[in-house]
């Protein structure tokens, strides 16, 4: 068996990605839950060894009275008329140190042998039981190491692909504060500009008003710089207007830029965490060796 057949065994549901720490918490719990069992297997296991150890104890036991008793028997049997330490034993015909009769003595031993046939029998089913324990603790496990691995690499994608955009929008924000702030100097320019055309109109108006007489007159020439005026002013107060709101759209963007970096460096670091730090300590899993408890 190898890490193949659990990745085989897996049920196609258990390998499709979910939320992330939903994952993680069901992969604890997976484990937890075959902690549990691993560990009530293992009382059973614990209570079992106790059993056989009395088992063997009383056989240990009893073959040890048959010994001596066949050794105390066999002894008897070679007991002649002519042996050395035959002696008088005055009324020992009358003691009974007997505890047992044929029937008695067979049932005991058959006792015994029955109770180590039972608790070896006990034994071997606890030891498939424990077996297939395992193996499912050990699919289980697999599985959920499985699915927590699909979901980080589809969460880590994600982050990518976040982090990405971020990264275009950030280019594009950066390039359209550049070019506001390109446009902020033209305005400036445009406005410094009218500035001299200003002056003349309003130099060439404050001359007239010198004009002796009659000769202040509300000719062309006047009615043609007072507009001039009019005009070169609008332009200014359309250009400053312009000023304003290229000025606000540029705080605008530097705020939209500062939240960029702000989430790229989250995604950024986010993606670090999950890639390196967290998918790192995943890149080895138990062998299927020892998930069985063979090492």
């Amino acid at each position: 068996m190898c890490e193949s057949y659990f990745y085989l065994n897996c049920p196609e549901e258990a390998l499709r990605p979910c939320s992330l720490p939903g994952s993680l918490l069901l992969e604890i719990d997976v484990i937890r839950s075959c902690q549990e069992r691993m560990q009530r297997y293992l009382d059973k296991a614990k209570a079992q060894l106790t059993s056989n150890r009395v088992a063997q104890h009383e056989l240990e036991r009893d073959l040890a009275n048959k010994q001596a008793a066949h050794r105390i028997d066999d002894k008897c049997h070679h007991l002649r008329n002519t042996s050395h330490g035959i002696s008088y034993y005055q009324g020992v015909e009358r003691v009974n140190a007997t505890i047992s009769v044929p029937e008695s003595w067979a049932k005991f031993t058959d006792g015994n042998i029955l109770r180590s046939q039972s608790e070896r029998a006990a034994s071997a089913k606890l030891r498939d039981n424990t077996r297939n324990l395992l193996e499912v603790t050990a699919n289980e496990m697999w599985c959920q190491f499985n699915r927590v691995n699909v979901t980080f690499t589809s969460r880590i994608a994600e982050t990518a692909d976040a982090k990405s955009k971020i990264q275009t929008h950030l280019a594009k924000t950066l390039r359209e504060i550049f070019q506001m702030e390109m446009n902020m100097e033209a305005i400036q320019k445009a406005m410094r500009d009218q500035g001299p055309p200003f002056k003349v109109a309003q130099t060439r108006l404050e001359e007239r008003t010198r004009r002796p007489n009659m000769e202040l007159c509300r000719d062309t020439a006047q009615l043609r710089l007072v507009n001039e005026v009019h005009e070169i002013d609008e332009t200014v107060q359309s250009l400053q207007q312009r000023l304003r709101d290229t000025e606000d759209t540029l705080q605008m963007l530097a705020h939209a830029k500062l939240v960029l970096q702000h989430d790229l460096a989250v995604k950024a670091n986010l993606l670090f965490i999950d890639q390196e730090k967290c998918m790192g300590m995943r890149k080895t899993f138990p062998s299927t060796a020892r998930l069985l408890g063979s090492v």
